[in-house]
């Protein structure tokens, strides 16, 4: 635990550091190439009482990455991932973080961890009294509240978004002799640029029992953008779409659904390219990643 009498900070803030009720510090080293320090932690939540239809899984977790730009030009950018999951509550870092946290008055939507209102999540990093991320509706009246107009705040933004969710119904699980068919369909509201339009993306698929007929699609603000078929055969493949004028790849692969026994996940990705690229996968991008979205899927026990 960090000594809040070691902080050089106004003493509106000296608490920083030492506040148990409101968040822990818990320091743990971690290494990254060209000195990019990561910090994660994670919040627990408890679901909404609303139930998920047969069309809509149900999230498992939602890993959203922020990139902090430091204000000293001698700090490194950070990299902080905030969890929502069902689960324990902890946080670790290099450089030191403060984590402040209110989830009373959080609403979520329907079988998710992720809040949508009425919550707060907010770091600083204890060692320069500088805020890194703050994240809910309520977070600038926390900051503003409690650090009195003192702490300088961070430019961060999301750079990175994972969702793991279970499908409702597992496809092509029922082998009866008849046809059958089920769909399953997941939305998350994403920026892929940083002063870009937030876009609402469904990632969705319609399995049937007869080989050949299965479906994957990608939507954006509820155009289809990607149609793959046959995915028995198709379980692998990438495909190009333009999102406010910029490439967007958009990559899956559901061999581990398939072909695995026990079964594995499906997983579909979309990623901005970067300005430094000019094809898929470029090495440069690397330095500069475009954002990015990722779902893996899970099948429901049966």
């Amino acid at each position: 635990m960090v000594s809040a009498s070691s902080l050089l900070l106004p003493s509106s803030v000296r608490d920083l550091a030492s506040c148990v009720s409101d968040g822990a510090v818990r320091v743990a080293c971690t290494t990254t190439p060209a000195s990019t320090r990561i910090t994660s932690f994670s919040s627990s939540s408890s679901s909404s009482s609303s139930t998920s239809s047969s069309s809509s899984p149900s999230n498992l977790s939602v890993a959203i990455t922020y990139r902090a730009t430091r204000l000293s030009p001698s700090a490194p950018p950070l990299l902080l991932r905030l969890i929502w999951r069902k689960g324990t509550r902890s946080v670790a870092g290099d450089p030191p973080l403060a984590l402040f946290w209110d989830l009373t008055a959080a609403k979520y939507g329907a079988a998710s961890p992720e809040p949508v209102s009425g919550f707060y999540v907010v770091a600083v990093a204890v060692a320069d009294a500088e805020v890194v991320l703050a994240v809910g509706d309520l977070a600038a009246e926390f900051v503003k509240a409690k650090f009195e107009g003192q702490i300088p705040k961070a430019r961060f933004l999301p750079v990175a978004r994972a969702d793991r969710v279970v499908a409702p119904t597992p496809p092509g699980h029922n082998h009866h002799h008849h046809r059958s068919t089920s769909n399953a369909m997941h939305t998350a509201r994403v920026r892929f640029a940083e002063d870009g339009a937030e876009h609402e993306v469904s990632v969705g698929c319609s399995s049937s029992t007869r080989p050949g007929d299965e479906e994957l699609w990608v939507s954006v603000d509820g155009k289809r953008a990607v149609t793959a078929r046959s995915l028995r055969w198709n379980f692998r493949g990438n495909q190009t779409v333009f999102v406010d004028g910029a490439p967007v790849d958009v990559m899956w692969d559901l061999h581990g659904w398939w072909f695995r026994d026990p079964p594995g996940c499906a997983v579909v990705m979309l990623r901005a390219r970067s300005a430094l690229e000019s094809r898929l996968w470029l090495e440069e991008e690397v330095a500069a990643p475009g954002f990015s979205l990722v779902v893996q899927a899970f099948k429901s026990p049966t």
